[in-house]
Protein backbone atom coordinates (compact mmCIF):
# COMPACT_ATOMS: atom_id res chain seq x y z
CA UNK A 1 0.00 0.00 0.00
CA UNK A 2 1.27 3.59 -1.24
CA UNK A 3 1.56 6.30 1.26
CA UNK A 4 -1.31 8.06 -0.07
CA UNK A 5 -3.52 4.81 0.13
CA UNK A 6 -1.92 4.77 4.25
CA UNK A 7 -3.39 8.81 4.35
CA UNK A 8 -6.43 8.51 2.70
CA UNK A 9 -7.77 5.21 4.96
CA UNK A 10 -6.36 6.58 7.98
CA UNK A 11 -8.86 9.70 7.28
CA UNK A 12 -11.88 7.56 6.61
CA UNK A 13 -11.41 5.76 9.51
CA UNK A 14 -10.56 8.79 12.09
CA UNK A 15 -14.20 10.12 10.25
CA UNK A 16 -16.19 7.30 10.63
CA UNK A 17 -15.01 6.82 14.33
CA UNK A 18 -16.11 10.91 14.96
CA UNK A 19 -19.52 10.10 12.76
CA UNK A 20 -20.44 6.88 14.40
CA UNK A 21 -19.76 8.66 18.29
CA UNK A 22 -22.06 11.78 17.24
CA UNK A 23 -24.80 8.94 16.26
CA UNK A 24 -24.44 8.53 20.23
CA UNK A 25 -22.21 5.08 19.72
CA UNK A 26 -20.36 3.96 22.75
CA UNK A 27 -17.12 3.37 21.05
CA UNK A 28 -13.73 3.83 22.71
CA UNK A 29 -12.47 3.56 25.87
CA UNK A 30 -13.26 4.52 29.01
CA UNK A 31 -10.49 7.00 30.09
CA UNK A 32 -7.80 6.71 33.31
CA UNK A 33 -6.28 9.67 33.29
CA UNK A 34 -7.99 11.49 35.37
CA UNK A 35 -5.62 14.19 36.10
CA UNK A 36 -6.41 18.06 35.57
CA UNK A 37 -4.99 20.45 33.26
CA UNK A 38 -4.59 23.97 34.06
CA UNK A 39 -7.79 24.90 31.36
CA UNK A 40 -9.69 27.86 33.69
CA UNK A 41 -12.00 28.46 31.59
CA UNK A 42 -14.84 29.63 33.92
CA UNK A 43 -18.47 27.78 33.64
CA UNK A 44 -20.04 29.34 36.49
CA UNK A 45 -23.35 31.00 36.15
CA UNK A 46 -23.46 33.45 38.97
CA UNK A 47 -22.18 36.38 37.25
CA UNK A 48 -25.47 36.05 34.60
CA UNK A 49 -29.07 35.53 35.49
CA UNK A 50 -30.07 32.12 34.93
CA UNK A 51 -33.65 31.47 33.60
CA UNK A 52 -35.99 29.68 36.04
CA UNK A 53 -35.69 25.94 35.19
CA UNK A 54 -39.65 25.02 34.20
CA UNK A 55 -40.96 21.82 33.06
CA UNK A 56 -40.13 18.45 33.54
CA UNK A 57 -36.77 17.99 35.75
CA UNK A 58 -36.00 14.70 34.33
CA UNK A 59 -35.32 17.15 31.18
CA UNK A 60 -32.61 19.70 30.50
CA UNK A 61 -35.52 22.11 30.18
CA UNK A 62 -35.87 21.96 34.04
CA UNK A 63 -32.05 21.37 35.05
CA UNK A 64 -30.39 23.81 37.62
CA UNK A 65 -27.88 24.82 34.83
CA UNK A 66 -24.99 25.24 37.96
CA UNK A 67 -25.25 21.65 38.31
CA UNK A 68 -22.99 20.56 35.34
CA UNK A 69 -20.48 22.85 36.29
CA UNK A 70 -18.18 20.28 37.27
CA UNK A 71 -19.02 17.93 35.00
CA UNK A 72 -18.58 19.86 31.91
CA UNK A 73 -15.20 21.13 33.49
CA UNK A 74 -13.90 17.18 33.90
CA UNK A 75 -14.71 16.34 30.52
CA UNK A 76 -13.00 19.91 29.08
CA UNK A 77 -10.29 19.11 30.76
CA UNK A 78 -10.02 15.49 29.85
CA UNK A 79 -10.12 16.81 26.24
CA UNK A 80 -7.09 19.17 26.60
CA UNK A 81 -4.79 17.21 28.48
CA UNK A 82 -5.21 14.55 25.53
CA UNK A 83 -5.21 17.19 22.87
CA UNK A 84 -1.64 18.57 24.11
CA UNK A 85 -0.30 14.93 24.01
CA UNK A 86 -1.08 15.46 20.10
CA UNK A 87 0.50 18.80 19.99
CA UNK A 88 1.97 21.18 22.82
CA UNK A 89 0.49 24.06 21.62
CA UNK A 90 -3.19 22.54 20.86
CA UNK A 91 -6.24 24.86 21.82
CA UNK A 92 -9.89 24.36 21.50
CA UNK A 93 -11.32 25.74 18.55
CA UNK A 94 -15.24 24.51 18.89
CA UNK A 95 -17.61 22.48 21.18
CA UNK A 96 -20.63 20.76 20.14
CA UNK A 97 -23.23 18.84 22.35
CA UNK A 98 -26.04 16.50 20.37
CA UNK A 99 -29.12 15.94 22.61
CA UNK A 100 -31.54 13.45 22.00
CA UNK A 101 -35.35 14.32 21.50
CA UNK A 102 -36.33 13.63 24.82
CA UNK A 103 -33.17 16.46 26.13
CA UNK A 104 -33.04 13.89 29.21
CA UNK A 105 -29.44 14.60 31.21
CA UNK A 106 -26.51 12.99 30.85
CA UNK A 107 -27.96 11.32 27.79
CA UNK A 108 -25.71 13.44 25.13
CA UNK A 109 -22.23 13.44 23.25
CA UNK A 110 -19.84 16.25 23.61
CA UNK A 111 -17.64 17.00 20.86
CA UNK A 112 -14.24 19.17 21.80
CA UNK A 113 -12.18 20.36 18.68
CA UNK A 114 -8.55 21.49 18.55
CA UNK A 115 -6.42 23.09 16.02
CA UNK A 116 -2.25 23.23 16.29
CA UNK A 117 -0.16 25.63 14.22
CA UNK A 118 1.95 22.85 13.61
CA UNK A 119 -1.18 21.12 11.77
CA UNK A 120 -2.45 23.11 9.33
CA UNK A 121 -4.58 20.16 7.68
CA UNK A 122 -5.98 18.29 10.29
CA UNK A 123 -8.56 18.88 13.29
CA UNK A 124 -7.95 16.92 16.34
CA UNK A 125 -11.36 15.88 17.90
CA UNK A 126 -12.10 13.87 21.44
CA UNK A 127 -15.66 13.01 21.65
CA UNK A 128 -17.20 11.93 24.95
CA UNK A 129 -20.72 9.97 25.70
CA UNK A 130 -22.13 11.60 28.67
CA UNK A 131 -23.74 8.75 29.70
CA UNK A 132 -21.00 5.93 29.89
CA UNK A 133 -17.38 8.54 29.83
CA UNK A 134 -16.71 6.29 26.97
CA UNK A 135 -14.50 8.51 24.35
CA UNK A 136 -13.03 8.63 20.85
CA UNK A 137 -9.89 10.51 19.73
CA UNK A 138 -9.57 11.11 16.14
CA UNK A 139 -7.92 13.23 13.20
CA UNK A 140 -10.00 14.78 10.34
CA UNK A 141 -8.94 16.76 7.80
CA UNK A 142 -10.18 20.14 8.13
CA UNK A 143 -11.77 20.45 4.56
CA UNK A 144 -13.66 17.59 5.37
CA UNK A 145 -14.87 19.19 9.06
CA UNK A 146 -15.62 22.62 9.72
CA UNK A 147 -13.28 23.75 7.22
CA UNK A 148 -9.96 25.28 6.93
CA UNK A 149 -9.88 28.26 9.34
CA UNK A 150 -11.57 28.45 12.85
CA UNK A 151 -10.69 31.37 15.43
CA UNK A 152 -9.69 29.47 19.00
CA UNK A 153 -12.33 30.10 21.70
CA UNK A 154 -12.48 33.15 23.35
CA UNK A 155 -12.54 31.15 27.21
CA UNK A 156 -12.79 35.02 29.32
CA UNK A 157 -16.33 35.12 27.47
CA UNK A 158 -17.30 31.66 27.66
CA UNK A 159 -19.74 32.25 31.19
CA UNK A 160 -22.39 29.89 30.33
CA UNK A 161 -22.98 26.22 30.14
CA UNK A 162 -24.76 24.76 27.27
CA UNK A 163 -27.83 23.60 29.79
CA UNK A 164 -28.29 27.34 30.65
CA UNK A 165 -27.59 28.48 26.75
CA UNK A 166 -30.52 25.67 25.85
CA UNK A 167 -32.83 26.84 28.33
CA UNK A 168 -32.45 30.73 27.10
CA UNK A 169 -33.35 29.39 24.07
CA UNK A 170 -36.03 27.29 25.00
CA UNK A 171 -38.01 30.06 26.67
CA UNK A 172 -37.17 32.24 23.25
CA UNK A 173 -39.21 30.33 20.86
CA UNK A 174 -37.09 26.51 21.23
CA UNK A 175 -39.55 25.30 23.48
CA UNK A 176 -42.42 26.24 20.94
CA UNK A 177 -40.87 24.62 17.75
CA UNK A 178 -40.26 21.63 19.96
CA UNK A 179 -44.28 21.72 20.73
CA UNK A 180 -45.58 21.59 16.61
CA UNK A 181 -42.84 18.83 15.40
CA UNK A 182 -41.95 16.06 17.67
CA UNK A 183 -38.55 14.47 17.61
CA UNK A 184 -36.86 17.19 17.41
CA UNK A 185 -33.38 16.89 18.32
CA UNK A 186 -31.11 19.63 19.13
CA UNK A 187 -27.58 20.46 18.96
CA UNK A 188 -25.62 23.10 20.24
CA UNK A 189 -22.05 24.39 19.16
CA UNK A 190 -19.80 26.77 20.99
CA UNK A 191 -17.47 28.95 18.38
CA UNK A 192 -16.43 32.26 17.51
CA UNK A 193 -18.62 33.53 14.69
CA UNK A 194 -20.94 35.76 12.61
CA UNK A 195 -22.36 37.97 13.88
CA UNK A 196 -19.99 40.33 15.61
CA UNK A 197 -16.86 37.46 15.38
CA UNK A 198 -18.41 37.04 18.81
CA UNK A 199 -18.27 33.70 20.75
CA UNK A 200 -21.89 32.64 20.52
CA UNK A 201 -23.61 28.79 21.44
CA UNK A 202 -25.75 28.16 18.25
CA UNK A 203 -29.19 26.13 19.65
CA UNK A 204 -29.92 24.16 16.45
CA UNK A 205 -33.44 22.45 16.58
CA UNK A 206 -34.27 20.05 13.50
CA UNK A 207 -37.22 18.45 13.40
CA UNK A 208 -38.09 14.96 11.77
CA UNK A 209 -39.56 16.69 8.20
CA UNK A 210 -35.86 18.67 8.16
CA UNK A 211 -37.29 22.12 9.37
CA UNK A 212 -34.77 23.90 11.36
CA UNK A 213 -34.50 26.98 13.87
CA UNK A 214 -31.53 28.24 14.64
CA UNK A 215 -30.97 30.51 18.10
CA UNK A 216 -27.86 32.20 19.14
CA UNK A 217 -27.11 32.78 23.18
CA UNK A 218 -23.84 34.69 24.10
CA UNK A 219 -22.75 33.11 26.96
CA UNK A 220 -21.31 35.96 28.47
CA UNK A 221 -23.83 38.61 27.82
CA UNK A 222 -26.94 36.32 27.91
CA UNK A 223 -28.07 38.06 24.53
CA UNK A 224 -30.58 35.71 22.05
CA UNK A 225 -30.18 36.62 18.57
CA UNK A 226 -31.27 34.97 15.42
CA UNK A 227 -28.67 34.02 12.40
CA UNK A 228 -28.91 37.69 10.98
CA UNK A 229 -28.08 39.07 14.20
CA UNK A 230 -31.28 40.37 14.86
CA UNK A 231 -32.57 40.56 19.02
CA UNK A 232 -34.64 38.24 19.77
CA UNK A 233 -33.93 38.66 23.40
CA UNK A 234 -31.95 41.14 25.06
CA UNK A 235 -28.79 40.60 27.22
CA UNK A 236 -28.96 39.93 30.84
CA UNK A 237 -27.70 42.52 33.69
CA UNK A 238 -24.41 44.39 33.04
CA UNK A 239 -21.66 42.38 34.46
CA UNK A 240 -17.98 43.01 34.90
CA UNK A 241 -16.78 40.79 31.25
CA UNK A 242 -19.84 41.79 29.70
CA UNK A 243 -18.97 45.65 29.35
CA UNK A 244 -15.45 44.63 27.63
CA UNK A 245 -15.52 44.53 23.83
CA UNK A 246 -16.09 41.40 22.68
CA UNK A 247 -15.16 42.23 18.90
CA UNK A 248 -12.26 40.38 17.66
CA UNK A 249 -8.88 41.07 16.38
CA UNK A 250 -9.04 42.48 12.70
CA UNK A 251 -6.57 40.21 11.46
CA UNK A 252 -5.51 36.36 11.82
CA UNK A 253 -2.26 37.18 13.79
CA UNK A 254 -4.10 38.99 16.38
CA UNK A 255 -7.19 36.66 16.79
CA UNK A 256 -5.28 33.51 16.96
CA UNK A 257 -7.18 32.41 14.17
CA UNK A 258 -6.15 28.74 13.10
CA UNK A 259 -5.55 28.20 9.37
CA UNK A 260 -3.87 26.46 6.31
Amino acid sequence: MTATQHRFVYSFVALLLVSLTLSGCSLGKKTSDTSTSSTTQNQSTSDTQQPSPTGDPNSLTGLLPSSINTKVTTNLNLATNAAHAWQSDAVLTYVSVELPATLAPDSGNEVYVFGSAADNTNWWTYSIAQDTGKFVRALIPREDYLGATLDPVNTNYWNMNYVEALQLAESNGGADFRSKNASTRVTIFLSQRAPRGWLWWTVEYTAASGEQLTLLVNPNRGEVVNEAGDEVAPAKATTPSSSQNETPATNASESGAISS
